[in-house]
């Protein structure tokens, strides 16, 4: 179990909104939010609770689950240079209080009686029943009765729904009455829960992110990481050129390691007992064929230098575990594929990706990519055009050896040469991964080719599952320290 976590969000730009905690005016996206930052601690410890209450067991092991803490928001954060505006959003003490608005609400036992019964079942065990506990705890009980989680996920649900406010129309949900009890009156047990005082700005906010984590779910149970991109320093056209291990530091690794620890030492450091397991880092959630004007389209240069670049600042930083996380899944189009995968289900348009390549290789491949489907070289759309899609070669976006290339010949490029990479083989890259403290790589995405067709993403007929289902037959050992 993998829960991507929001307490605060910049994937869309520019936004303030999350760090507010207050009346009704303060959020500009949704001006009728209230406790904005008090409701995402909320939930944080909520889904945290409830993680390390229900582990999955497997084998006679507990497997716990992980939480992924807000993507986008470190790289968009620097990026932007929008620390200042954050640190301005968050004065001394805002932090706590918002921390102990849901302290008091995910730590006091309350009675709920419950007269919903929205699957309209004439006998249903959770109907005019009194539940005694936390909100979790209610939740949990709730659930183990068959009420039906549908409702939960709903905006009407009337012990706990996911609209503004938990309300529903011009009243709360019972959870949503409870906070707004804990917003006049932040009372908890901080014996129990001894709170330190965070420092105000970003750093502090982090510092209590981790703090909920850890209080609800100890070390052991629940593992944790902060998120960053490959585009934090500016663009993620650097991965295209030509690098040295130095450069790479230079460029990439130590500006965000040296921004991190300036301005988020939390999210990186792995020393204290609220420290983070590991951290991560994707690519970009859509596969390269999606949007190469964003820097999508890797070769194996790119790679090399993008597990260079987090292997660098993960040493730099005692050696804290890296995760690979969306990583496209789709692979390299060619004539030996029976069923490619196809953009849209469209004939002639194909969706493709060189990660699963890079690290797996494709057998099916011709060593000089031969037999890669090529397009109308006319085109300037990358899903048609394939092999002689018109790379954008350059020394801002991708440094093509041979300029004017198409993107058959700058997939060969390698090590500075011309048709010097076979893409049909294992080329070692796991254990370069492994070497550059790479513990883990996620696949895909909600549009991303993933491990198997769910939502809008394509369908690539189980090529990477069957991947997957070799390489755990013989796994790359995790490098430990």
């Amino acid at each position: 179990m993998l829960i991507v976590e929001y307490t605060a969000q910049m994937s869309g730009g520019q936004n303030f909104d999350d760090f507010s905690n207050g009346a009704a005016g303060l959020s500009s996206s949704n001006p009728a939010a209230t406790y904005v930052m008090g409701r995402h601690f909320s939930s944080l410890a909520a889904d945290a609770i409830m993680l390390a209450s229900n582990p999955v067991r497997y084998n006679s092991q507990s497997y716990y689950g992980s939480l992924l803490m807000n993507p986008d928001l470190l790289g968009a954060i620097q990026q932007n240079g929008y620390i200042g505006s954050v640190n301005a959003a968050l004065p001394a003490g805002a932090v706590n209080k918002a921390v102990a608005q849901a302290m008091c609400l995910m730590t006091t036992s309350r009675s709920y009686t419950n007269t919903s019964n929205p699957n309209g079942i004439g006998s249903a065990p959770y109907l005019n029943k009194t539940y005694t506990g936390t909100p979790v705890q209610i939740l949990t009980a709730l659930l183990a009765d068959g009420y039906p989680e549908w409702s939960i996920d709903g905006q009407n649900d009337p012990f706990w729904n996911t609209s503004v406010n938990n309300s529903t129309g011009s009243a709360y949900s019972q959870v949503g009455a409870w906070f707004n009890a804990c917003v006049s009156n932040p009372a908890y047990n901080t014996t129990t829960y001894p709170t330190p005082t965070f420092p105000a700005g970003f750093a502090g906010w982090v510092q209590a992110n981790n703090w909920l984590i850890r209080t609800f779910a100890p070390k052991g149970t629940v593992t944790f990481g902060w998120q960053d991109n490959m585009w934090a320093i500016g663009s993620g056209f650097w991965l295209h050129q030509n690098l040295s291990t130095a450069q790479i530091a230079a460029t990439f690794s130590t500006p965000v390691s040296t921004w991190l620890n300036t301005n988020a030492p939390g999210t990186i450091s792995t020393t204290g007992t609220s420290a983070p397991d590991f951290f991560l880092f994707d690519r970009y959630e859509m596969d390269d064929s999606a949007s190469p004007g964003a820097a999508t389209l890797y070769n194996a240069r790119s790679w090399d230098n993008f597990l260079s670049a987090i292997g660098q600042l993960s040493k730099a930083n005692n050696n804290i575990p890296m995760m690979l996380w969306q990583i496209p899944g789709s692979h390299i189009p060619n004539t030996k594929e029976t069923t490619p995968e196809l953009f849209q289900g469209t004939a002639g348009s194909y969706v493709f990706s060189t990660a699963p390549v890079y690290f797996f290789g494709d057998g099916n491949l011709t060593s000089n990519l031969s037999n890669m489907i090529a397009g109308a070289a006319s085109s300037t759309n990358a899903n048609t055009a394939v092999g002689d899609y018109a790379v954008a070669c350059g020394a801002t976006a991708y440094n093509c050896l041979t300029p004017n290339s198409a993107y058959k010949q700058y997939l060969m490029e390698y090590n500075s040469l011309s048709n010097n990479y076979n893409w049909s083989i294992d080329n070692g890259k796991l254990s370069l991964a492994a070497s550059n403290n790479v513990f883990a790589i996620l696949w895909g995405g909600g549009n991303t080719t993933n491990v198997i067709k769910n939502f809008s993403n394509t369908d690539d007929h189980g090529w990477l599952a069957g991947k997957l289902i070799k390489y755990y037959a013989n796994p790359t050992p995790v490098i430990p320290h």
